[in-house]
């Protein structure tokens, strides 16, 4: 049977380019999940893995790998790891294509640990399932497009196409074992002026002055959340606003300005609650229009006394004695899981906190550590665990 090595592995995982195509304006020919998962597929192939290919949008496509319980069980239950095939772009890093080590032991490159390792770790559980015969689960890999972005992917193979008895969602977490991380959602505010010449400024209206006031309200918006009671694992909700564009030329009173919000929202907060009380904080501070939201990620929290999450915790302290229950601030896969009911947790190998920078990186032989873990859950794994 065909063997492949971790090293070998990520190396080629991260050769490939895999850029989100939204997070790529110039390099075309370097954004797409295509090339990974044509890869991924031959491997899978070369060692008899089913696989099932979905075009999640044309030319985009998500990848499923399934392997059968031990003895062929049809009715045994579900384990599957998600792990997302794409990146996103980081101009100034130096070789992004190739895995450069540093003294200290760790190894660099693009989409190393967003999301990389993680993808090598489920696709090499899988492959070490496969070589001791199977687990009593079945174990399904699913490597999904546009998670960073749409989670177009995983929007297109859930519930539909698979429904997991219980789910890992694979990202960077020093194999601690995730229990909860917040969810996103974003609207553009808009103001509207009157355009004159800059000389005619009384005859105007100034769009930017209108949105000022509103960033400024929303600044006030974003102390009162840090006031609030605190989640054990998630602290507070947060507001940002990250993105403004208004007027066209120095010499113009422009017509009009708006901004991005980003709101970040605990388990249990719901996107009309979080809008209303953003209309209630801009209240007074002028006239604006709200858009629909632009973008949405679902916050996630599973009962750290369920038995799937005490299994992964079990499993991870074998390996590495200090794994602990923790919470993450960014959003992930899991919360499209744990919307459809399937007990999930977020793990995986090296640091998501260094992801989407120059100082993304990882210890290799975490990869190593995941995969001895995600195979010790899976030989436990059982309907018991996800009643």
């Amino acid at each position: 049977m065909f063997q492949i090595n971790t090293l070998e592995l990520l190396r080629k995982l991260v050769a490939i380019p895999s850029v989100n195509p939204h997070c790529l304006k110039d390099h075309p020919e370097l954004a797409g999940e295509k090339r990974i998962v044509d890869f991924i597929e031959r491997l899978a192939h070369d060692r008899g893995i089913r696989t099932t290919r979905i075009e999640s949008a044309p030319g985009r496509p998500t990848l499923l790998l399934e392997l059968p319980a031990k003895n062929n069980a049809p009715d045994a239950p579900l384990l599957a790891c998600f792990a997302h095939t794409d990146t996103v772009w980081v101009p100034n890093l130096h070789s992004p294509f190739q895995i450069t080590e540093t003294e200290d032991g760790f190894w660099h490159g693009l989409g190393i640990t967003d999301d990389k390792a993680s993808l090598a770790a489920a696709l090499l559980s899988l492959f070490a399932l496969q070589d001791m015969g199977g687990a009593s689960c079945r174990f399904m890999v699913a490597c999904t497009c546009d998670e960073e972005t749409g989670f177009l992917g995983i929007d297109s193979i859930l519930p539909d196409r698979i429904r997991p008895d219980a789910a890992i969602v694979m990202e960077g977490t020093l194999l601690d074992v995730v229990t909860a991380h917040k969810g996103t959602v974003r609207w553009t505010i808009t103001s509207r002026g009157v355009s004159v010449h800059s000389s005619l400024v009384p005859q105007g209206e100034n769009a930017i002055y209108k949105s000022a006031r509103l960033v400024l309200a929303a600044e006030e918006f974003s102390r009162a959340l840090l006031l609030r009671s605190s989640h054990k694992r998630l602290s507070h909700p947060t507001v940002n606003v990250g993105l403004i564009q208004g007027g066209t030329q120095p010499n113009s009173v422009p017509d009009r300005c708006e901004f991005v919000i980003d709101r970040r929202l605990l388990p249990g907060e719901t996107v009309e609650q979080a809008e209303h009380e953003l209309r209630d904080a801009l209240s007074g501070y002028g006239d604006y229009k709200l858009s629909e939201p632009t973008f949405f990620t679902a916050p996630f929290e599973i009962d750290e006394q369920h038995p799937f999450a005490a299994l992964m915790l079990e499993s991870a302290r074998k390996i590495k004695p200090a794994a602990c229950f923790r919470g993450l601030s960014c959003s992930t896969e899991a919360g499209s899981t744990a919307a459809y009911g399937i007990p999930t947790v977020v793990f995986g190998p090296g640091d998501v906190r260094t992801a989407h920078s120059v100082h993304e990186c990882l210890l290799p032989e975490e990869i190593d550590s995941a995969v001895a873990i995600i195979t010790s859950v899976a030989h436990s794994f059982s309907f018991h665990i996800v009643s």
